[in-house]
């Protein structure tokens, strides 16, 4: 049964704790993938926090309006997690038979996951072998998780046909765009609203990722603390709009939260060092809201004395510019499906898009969602999730080892 459709109508949706952004791609008859569809509804504060949806009937809402502005076709859609409930780490294991992996990272991930197992849904990759070990990339989210962004997505009247992992669909979006930069580490950060995810990636795989609670709130709040003017005025302070506030006068609570920002970055990259002794940071590449504060680029490569670049979603994808959404809209990323390399001219588009092949339609059934973990350069593994609580993924799956 073919996994691909020659027109697919499968769109990206980033559930953010800011806003929701959908995007779409499609080929055309030449091959070229283009994006064909923009949208974003921006969200009130605390809503969703550290991950979290507070308020559901206001996410829903949210998810239509985008859906509406970016008049995407069908109603399958990607979408990613993120969060306390998400854990990501790099294990070892015995060199066993492919047939035997399954049962011996089960065993092994009791020691790295802080939720009972039969709590979370459990995946890996395998990133390379050597003297008898294995070593993976283990991802568990809790079925709660799961089931909690399914549930407003279905509301909206979607199906959830993949659910990702934020910041792996990043890595995606990074490979599409330069797929020639495989030979040294780079660190892609989203700086969200609410949490910064950082993943590092060498060779189209995943070596490391973590998520913290930090990100565009936290410079927000510090204005509002500093100016005593309310969050919204100091939203739009930050973002340089004129609201009766001098420039001059945000610029000392950016540089202290930037200060923050610097040393909570240098505290995952000493935990990386703890994990990947022969691995080192050649580059960080720097995307959501955030990466677009004016110098915040310089300042931290001046501090790790490594380059550091904005994200270039767009490099190599092609975008009709009538489907343009608002310009003021920070430049973030959306999951979306996997196409070939593609051209692109697309420097004054803002949502970037993470990557995966769409599925071939088949008969649905209710609230059955797609998980997606991990994969290389779009080409995740698959998994159906039943909604059966206390189910594990199923076993029998090709898994590579």
């Amino acid at each position: 049964m073919a996994l691909f459709r020659k027109t697919p109508e499968l769109f990206g949706l980033d559930i953010g704790s800011s806003a929701v952004k959908v995007v779409q791609l499609l080929r055309d008859s030449g091959g070229i993938g283009r994006v064909v569809a923009l949208g974003t509804a921006s969200l009130p504060p605390d809503v969703i926090a550290d991950g979290t949806i507070k308020d559901p009937p206001t996410v829903v809402d949210a998810i239509r309006s985008a859906v509406s502005k970016a008049g995407v076709k069908g109603n399958e859609t990607a979408i990613a997690i993120c969060g306390r409930e998400l854990i990501i780490k790099k294990v070892q294991i015995p060199q066993v038979p492919p047939k035997e992996v399954h049962d011996v990272v089960q065993l092994e991930a009791e020691h790295h996951i802080p939720f009972a197992i039969d709590e979370v849904f459990l995946d890996y990759h395998g990133v390379g072998q050597h003297d008898g070990v294995m070593d993976l990339i283990l991802v568990a989210v809790k079925k709660s998780k799961v089931l909690e962004y399914s549930a407003v997505v279905e509301e909206a009247g979607l199906i959830p046909s993949i659910v990702d992992v934020d910041s792996f669909a990043l890595g995606n979006q990074f490979e599409h765009n330069f797929p020639e930069e495989r030979g040294e580490a780079v660190a892609l950060i989203d700086i969200g609203a609410s949490i910064m995810k950082t993943n590092v990636v060498r060779g189209g795989a995943t070596i490391f990722a973590r998520d913290i609670p930090f990100g565009g709130n936290n410079y927000t709040q510090a204005i509002a603390q500093q100016l005593k003017i309310p969050f919204e005025q100091a939203e739009a302070a930050k973002l340089g709009r004129d609201v009766g506030v001098r420039w001059e006068t945000v610029v000392p609570a950016l540089e202290a939260v930037s200060r923050e920002l610097s040393l909570e970055v240098q505290r995952t990259f000493d935990y990386f060092a703890s994990t990947a002794e022969s691995e080192r940071i050649g580059k960080i590449v720097l995307a959501g809201g955030c990466s677009q504060l004016p110098g915040l680029n310089d300042y931290l490569s001046s501090n790790w004395g490594i380059p550091v670049e904005l994200a270039k979603p767009f490099e190599r994808i092609e975008v009709d510019p009538t489907k343009a959404d608002d310009p003021d809209q920070p430049r973030t990323r959306a999951p979306a499906p996997a196409r070939r390399r593609y051209h692109a001219d697309a420097a004054q588009l803002q949502p970037g898009v993470a990557l995966r092949r769409p599925l071939r339609a088949g008969r649905r059934r209710p609230r059955r969602v797609l998980v997606v973990a991990l994969g290389r350069g779009g080409d995740a593994r698959r998994r159906s999730l039943p909604e059966v609580q206390g189910d594990r993924l199923p076993e029998g799956h090709d898994r590579p080892g």
